[in-house]
C-alpha cells in the first residue's frame, strides 16, 4: 500500500490598502507519485493529529503564524478535531491566529453547540463560498456564530470573463451584511486590477487570489 503524504499550500489574503498579508489560508495537497507533483487530494478527510502536524510545519514554515485552515463538515462536528485544534491553539498560538474555515455548513444546532468550544480556545470561524454556495436564506440564522465570511468570486464567474452586475450587487449585499453584524469580510477570486478596483470602490480590505500569489509551498512566503 503506498502511504500518502500531504502538505498544507499557502495563499496570502491581503490588506488592498497596504498590499501586506494579513493571513495565509492554508490549502491541502496530496504527493501524486506517478507525475512527480503535488495535486488537490482525493479526499480531505484526514485525522486530527495528521492536521495538527501539518499545521504546525506550515506555521514553522511561515513568516505570519495567522493562518486559516478548512474542516470538512465531518471533521468540524468531530470532538476530536476540536479539542486537537483547540490544545494545539493554546500552546502553540496567540488568540485570534488560527481561523478555521466551512465550506459545508453544519446544522444550526450543531454550530451553537461546537462553535462555544472553538471560541472559548481563541479561534476564529469562517463561512466560505457564500452568495454561491451558501445563500443567504440558508445561513442568515448561522452568522452570530461566525466572525469571517468570504466571498469567492471565482465561484461565479468564469476565469477571465468579466464581472456581471449581478455579481457586484451580490458582492456589495454580503459585504453590507458583514459590515451590518460586525464580521470580517474576503474577496476572494481576485484576478486583476480590475477586481481590486471594485473591491476599493465598496470600501473592502481584505483580498485575496491569484492576483496576488497562486497556492504555494509555505517556505516560499520566507523569502
Amino acid at each position: 500500500m503506498v502511504m500518502l503524504k500531504y502538505k498544507y499550500f499557502a495563499q496570502p489574503i491581503n490588506n488592498l490598502g497596504t498590499n501586506r498579508t494579513i493571513l495565509y489560508e492554508l490549502l491541502l495537497r496530496q504527493w501524486d507519485e506517478r507525475q512527480q507533483t503535488w495535486r488537490i487530494p482525493a479526499t480531505f478527510e484526514i485525522a486530527p493529529t495528521e492536521l495538527i502536524q501539518l499545521l504546525d510545519c506550515a506555521i514553522q514554515e511561515l513568516n505570519n503564524h495567522h493562518v486559516s485552515i478548512n474542516l470538512t463538515a465531518r471533521q468540524f462536528a468531530n470532538p476530536h478535531f476540536q479539542v486537537a485544534i483547540s490544545h494545539y491553539v493554546q500552546t502553540h498560538l496567540l488568540p485570534r491566529e488560527l481561523t478555521v474555515e466551512l465550506v459545508a455548513t453544519p446544522e444550526l444546532s450543531e454550530l451553537q453547540q461546537l462553535s462555544v468550544g472553538y471560541r472559548a480556545a481563541g479561534i476564529l470561524l469562517a463561512f466560505d463560498d457564500v452568495g454561491s454556495d451558501n445563500l443567504f436564506q440558508q445561513i442568515k440564522m448561522m452568522l452570530p456564530y461566525v466572525n469571517t465570511v468570504k466571498f469567492a468570486l471565482q465561484n461565479m464567474r468564469p476565469l477571465g470573463t468579466p464581472t456581471t452586475d449581478a455579481i457586484v450587487s451580490t458582492l456589495k449585499f454580503w459585504f453590507d451584511k458583514a459590515e451590518e453584524q460586525q464580521m470580517l469580510f474576503t474577496f476572494e477570486g481576485i484576478e486583476s486590477a480590475a477586481d481590486v478596483q471594485l473591491a476599493n470602490h465598496l470600501g473592502i480590505t481584505r483580498g485575496q487570489g491569484y492576483y496576488f500569489a497562486k497556492p504555494q509551498l509555505p517556505a516560499t512566503f520566507m523569502a
